[in-house]
């Protein structure tokens, strides 16, 4: 079993307050994944841990295993019993962890921010008895944890999270091709990041991802600040993946520019995820984590439920 990380570093990944908001809540599939459909954590599938529903008729092709014998000795006719089985949602939460995650203004930082969603997040995933694990990408897929069930593996997610430390040029749509490969099982991938990438490699990768029958969630992860370039004076500006690349300007003179190529970043963004099928929402660190989720996790049942 894992050691637990101290309390004070726990407290600086995961709320409490956080937790308490989203408790009740659930985080579900809209689609067929391994026999999970709609968000229903029940499919007919035939195992140990199956509940009987219901007879039906045999039919040539049935497996005759699953006949009846005492119903046909009553009734002298075949009858096949039929199960529902409940099945374990998958979910690997994706945290980028390039060094434009490092960025913080007047509000945390985008990495530690989009850490927080992801302990939340997976702590959620156990709380409703179904698989988690975790994620790191960067220039590569830096660290991978499969997803488990037990409770205890939650332990092992946090203290990944609490050692990791951003850095290093993004190649997020790479990294989602090996990270696919390393999962077995069709599941929800969930994707903290701020998308800064470009866009075609990134179309591809999730699409490669839905090809292979994940449902894929982006958590879009922004600054205040670049969004909106509410930046006074002169100013130092550094690149955080490329070391030695920084720019001396006055950011009144490129705001209008720099606006308007944010508000084309994130149409394109938002098309490439409506375009490959994924589930795109915004998460600006400014925003309190607890009200966030809750935010988006119950439009997204509320929205599931009608399908």
């Amino acid at each position: 079993m894992a050691a637990t990380p101290p309390a004070s570093t726990q407290a600086a990944v995961l709320d409490p307050r956080d937790l308490a908001r989203i408790e009740g809540l659930e985080l579900l599939a809209s689609r067929v994944v391994d026999g999970l459909l709609s968000g229903r954590h029940r499919s007919l599938l035939k195992g140990g841990s199956a509940e009987f529903t219901e007879h039906r008729g045999y039919v040539p092709g049935d497996e005759i295993r699953l006949i009846d014998w005492k119903v046909f000795g009553k009734s002298d006719r075949y009858f096949i019993k039929q199960y529902i089985e409940r099945t374990c949602l998958q979910v690997v939460v994706v945290v980028d962890a390039s060094g434009s995650m490092a960025f913080a203004g007047k509000s945390p930082a985008k990495f530690h921010y989009g850490r927080s969603v992801a302990a939340c997040l997976t702590r959620l995933v156990l709380r409703q008895s179904d698989a988690a694990g975790l994620a790191l990408v960067g220039p590569t897929l830096k660290d991978y944890i499969p997803p488990r069930s037990n409770p205890r593996h939650f332990q092992a997610i946090l203290q990944r999270l609490t050692a990791a430390v951003p850095g290093g040029e993004g190649a997020l749509a790479a990294s989602l091709i090996e990270l696919s490969r390393r999962i077995r099982r069709r599941g929800l991938i969930v994707l903290i990041t701020d998308g800064f990438e470009e866009i075609g490699p990134l179309r591809q990768s999730l699409q490669f991802l839905r090809g292979r029958g994940h449902e894929v969630i982006l958590l879009h992860t922004m600054a205040p600040e670049e969004l909106n370039f509410d930046i006074g004076g002169w100013s130092r500006f550094e690149c955080l993946e490329v070391e030695g690349r920084r720019l001396n300007l006055d950011p009144a003179l490129v705001r209008k520019e720099y606006l308007e190529a944010v508000r084309q970043f994130l149409s394109d963004l938002r098309r490439a995820c409506g375009e490959t099928g994924c589930d795109y929402h915004p998460m600006p660190t400014d925003r309190p984590i607890g009200e966030a989720l809750t935010y988006y996790l119950t439009r997204r049942s509320a929205r599931l439920k009608q399908t």
